[in-house]
C-alpha cells in the first residue's frame, strides 16, 4: 500500500521545487490535520493531498513554473475536485437543496484531549429541513491506510482507531437525536485502483436510489 502514499519530498521533486522550501511552505500554511514534527506523508487523492497540492500551486506561482501550476489548479478550484464534495453536490442536485457542509451539533463531539477539552465532530453534509445527514466514506473508513492510520492523535489513540470511533459515534448519536444518517461509500461508485471516483453518469442513479425517500419530502417544502 506504500504506492498509494505520497510524501512532500516526492511532490517537490516532481514539480522541481526544493523539498525544504516546500516543507517550510506547508508549515506556514498551518494545515490543521498535520501534527507538529510529523511526517508530510498522505494518501493520494485524499483531502490532505489536495491541501498539499494547493500549497504547491501557490508556491509555484512564478511564470517559470507555469506548467506545475496548471497541473495543480487546472480548470477548477481544487476544493471542487474532492470526491466528498462531488458526491455532496450530487445529493444537493437530487434533493434540490443545499446541504450545510461540515456542520457541527452540540451533542456530537470528539474524544477529549490531554486537557479534557472536546472539539465538535463535524458531519459532511446536513439538510436541516429533512433532518438528514449524508456522509461520504472514502477507502480509509474501511481499509487500513498504513503509516497514516498509526499516527497518534491528541487523545492518544492512533488515527485509524479514532476514525472508527467517530464513525460509530455518528451512527449512534445522530438517530438518537432524530436525525437520519445515510453513508455513501466509495465502493458504491465506479472508481479507479486508488479508489478515486471516475465520476460517470451512473453516479446520479446511485445517489437517487439512496436518497429516494427524501426527494418527496424536499419537493413538498
Amino acid at each position: 500500500m506504500s504506492d498509494q502514499l505520497i510524501t512532500a519530498v516526492e511532490m517537490a521533486n516532481a514539480n522541481g521545487v526544493d523539498p525544504k522550501r516546500f516543507r517550510a511552505a506547508l508549515r506556514t500554511a498551518g494545515l490543521g490535520w498535520h501534527s507538529h514534527n510529523g511526517r508530510w506523508e498522505v494518501m493520494r487523492g485524499s483531502s490532505q493531498h489536495a491541501d498539499m497540492e494547493n500549497v504547491m500551486a501557490r508556491l509555484c506561482g512564478e511564470p517559470s513554473n507555469f506548467r506545475s501550476v496548471k497541473k495543480a489548479v487546472d480548470a477548477k478550484p481544487r476544493v471542487s475536485v474532492r470526491d466528498e464534495q462531488y458526491v455532496l453536490d450530487l445529493c444537493d442536485e437530487f434533493l434540490a437543496m443545499k446541504a450545510l457542509r461540515q456542520h457541527c451539533f452540540p451533542f456530537l463531539t470528539g474524544d477529549p484531549d490531554l486537557r479534557g477539552n472536546r472539539r465538535p465532530l463535524p458531519v459532511d453534509g446536513f439538510y436541516p429541513e429533512l433532518r438528514l445527514v449524508v456522509e461520504y466514506h472514502e477507502r480509509q473508513h474501511k481499509e487500513r491506510v498504513g503509516f497514516f492510520d498509526d499516527k497518534p492523535t491528541v487523545s492518544g489513540v492512533p488515527r485509524g482507531e479514532q476514525r472508527r470511533r467517530y464513525d460509530a459515534r455518528r451512527r449512534e448519536l445522530l438517530p438518537l437525536n432524530g436525525i437520519t444518517l445515510i453513508v455513501l461509500g466509495v465502493d458504491e461508485f465506479a472508481h479507479d485502483r486508488a479508489k478515486r471516483l471516475l465520476r460517470i453518469s451512473s453516479d446520479n442513479v446511485i445517489v437517487g436510489r439512496r436518497l429516494q425517500e427524501f426527494q418527496a419530502k424536499s419537493s413538498s417544502r
